[in-house]
């Protein structure tokens, strides 16, 4: 039975290392530099607040 699970931990490694590589062929080739965007802060705020009720929410219920 160990010989079995190590078998399959060492085919489930190799499938995805062969995901990831052919994951990592099909990128192309770096197109030089992009052209640099400003920070969006109202983005960013908006994030840290859904996350933060998310985590208050979770903790509510939890309790």
């Amino acid at each position: 039975m160990k010989t079995m699970k190590t078998a399959f931990a060492a085919a489930l490694a190799i499938g995805g290392t062969v995901a990831l590589s052919s994951a990592a062929y099909a990128a192309g080739a770096d197109l030089g530099n992009a052209a640099k965007q400003a920070t969006n802060w109202h983005a960013i705020i908006m994030f840290v607040i859904f996350v933060g009720m998310t985590l208050g929410i979770t903790y509510w219920a939890a309790g």
